[in-house]
């Protein structure tokens, strides 16, 4: 995925998204670098498709919430 269109980003001013780690049926994850905390983490991205798909999203949502535990 060199063409993707996140990779070199900065999401809410943080993480910078260095390259794909793998894609999903729903989402792409990016390795990404934390810039305030110096570390290297995951973030999971939903497909552009599924965005306007409420149900998508819950479960996107509650698995980023149990992730997170």
């Amino acid at each position: 995925m060199e063409n993707d269109k996140y990779i070199g980003r900065l999401l809410g001013g943080r993480y910078e998204l260095i390259d794909v780690v793998g894609v999903g049926g729903m989402a792409v994850v990016y390795r990404a670098r934390d810039t305030v905390l110096g570390r290297y983490v995951a973030i999971k991205i939903l497909k552009e498709e599924y965005t306007g798909d409420p149900g998508f999203l819950e479960r996107f949502r509650a698995e980023a919430r149990n992730t997170a535990l």
